[in-house]
């Protein structure tokens, strides 16, 4: 008898916790899609041909992380948005320096970097970005001001 008493409290408990599970899950996914405050990358052929035909966006301004004469990634954010950041140096890109830049990292590289827009948490294109890394946390706050997760060091050939 008493095991038929411990196998229907077990049984209420089992299905307590999965109620209380549900409604956590449920409270988690609601809180995360009505406060998004992230966005991401989104890989982009056209992207990546504008990186390299060494085109420069007049209305974005350049950034790259890693070494000056190989970065790890170079970017183009909108000039209506700032990009907030340490990690981050801006630099003046001309068409030559860029296509210095952008053979370089090829041929030290594994894989090749490739184009992706930089997208914000409403999929707004806040700017570009070229690199092997194809994935990072972009976060968008008041006053258009961006903050990019900078990649790791990236693997050489």
């Amino acid at each position: 008898m008493p095991k038929k008493t411990l196998y229907f409290r077990n049984r209420n408990l089992e299905i307590l916790i999965a109620v209380i599970l549900v409604f956590f899950t449920i409270a988690v996914l609601t809180g995360c899609t009505s406060a998004k405050k992230y966005g991401g990358l989104k890989g982009s052929r056209e992207i990546t041909d504008i990186f390299e035909k060494n085109q420069i966006l007049a209305d974005h301004f350049y950034y790259y992380n890693g070494f000056q004469s190989i970065p790890y990634v170079i970017v183009g954010i909108n000039n209506e948005y700032m990009l907030r950041s340490s990690v981050w140096r801006e630099i003046k890109l001309t068409p030559t320096l860029l296509n210095q830049l952008t053979t370089r990292m090829r041929s030290v590289y594994t894989p090749s970097p490739r184009g992706a827009w930089i997208l914000g948490p409403d999929e707004e294109r806040l700017g570009i970005w070229y690199s092997t890394e194809q994935w990072t946390a972009v976060r968008l706050d008041q006053d258009n001001r961006i903050i990019i997760a900078p990649p790791q060091p990236l693997e050489l050939r």
